[in-house]
């Protein structure tokens, strides 16, 4: 059976027992279009984000952060495009929708647990793929935001089942897609994938959510398709500051094979983990 037949008979697999997935929020529709293409009017799609208020509010709060490398306030929508430019605006509406994707799910749930970790994944791949100088650094935030929405679908179709498969992850020692496996014939990676194909993604990013557990080692360490080791890496330098079901040390990144093929040394995963406990919490606070 080739690749393209056990895709499209898992994603068979996934809408049998889910049913219709959610489409994309209409914001992101709009901004993956716009800014897909460079030559896209800066008013035409500044027009289009200001249509929505809160979004207008939340897009200027957070491009106003200091991980957006801002030295003086953004005051409107336009200079936050001309600014920021298309593909981290794109992170930061993106990012928004998210949120409102978890929240919706419930503030003091396992949803709210996984926004905090998807959160927190995705400022690491930010941080590792600067610090490795990778050519895809808003991608690789991206796919660390989005590498665990399979796993907000799951809360939300099965939250009783998948409540139970947490609390067994955390007390015993098997992975959390290996439960998945057993217990629905598909882990949250695959879903992700076929969310993410139904929202039309990018490919890059696509592959990224799929593969973030299941390794390329050899893959060429700054293309597109090495973003899975750093969203692998930055998973578990999450969970060095507690953002996760499972809490983990450095010691025990140390000892990711995605950290041995990016080659990163371990003094610059110190000071990664260290960047993410210092703006991590301010990130957060920006969504509250």
């Amino acid at each position: 059976m080739n690749t393209n037949q056990e895709s499209s008979e898992k994603v068979s697999q996934i809408l049998g027992a889910l049913g219709d997935l959610p489409a994309s929020p209409a914001v992101v529709s709009l901004v993956m279009g716009m800014t897909s293409d460079l030559n896209t009017d800066v008013s035409k799609l500044s027009q289009g984000l200001s249509a929505d208020q809160s979004l207008t509010a939340r897009v200027l709060k957070l491009s106003n952060s200091p991980l957006y490398g801002r030295a003086r306030g953004v005051a409107s929508i336009e200079e936050a495009i001309l600014v920021l430019g298309f593909f981290t605006l794109r992170s930061v509406v993106i990012a928004t929708a998210t949120h409102a994707m978890f929240k919706g799910a419930g503030k003091d749930s396992l949803a709210q647990s996984l926004w905090e970790h998807s959160l927190a994944t995705a400022i690491a791949s930010r941080l590792i793929a600067r610090k490795l100088g990778h050519s895809y650094v808003e991608e690789s935030y991206l796919a660390g935001l989005l590498h665990d929405i399979g796993k907000l679908i799951l809360t939300q179709k099965f939250p009783e089942e998948y409540t139970r498969l947490v609390s067994r992850h955390k007390g015993e020692d098997i992975e959390l897609y290996d439960l998945e496996q057993d217990q629905f014939g598909f882990s949250h990676t695959d879903l992700g994938e076929a969310l993410l194909v139904k929202w039309e993604f990018p490919q890059d990013l696509i592959y990224a959510v799929a593969r973030h557990h299941d390794l390329e080692i050899e893959a060429e360490a700054n293309s597109a398709a090495s973003i899975p080791l750093i969203v692998n890496l930055a998973n578990g330098v999450a969970k060095c500051i507690g953002a996760g079901f499972k809490s983990l040390s450095a010691e025990d990144v140390t000892e990711f094979e995605s950290l041995k093929a990016l080659k990163l040394p371990d003094e610059d995963l110190a000071a990664i983990i260290e960047d993410l406990a210092e703006n991590f919490q301010e990130e957060r606070n920006r969504f509250l």
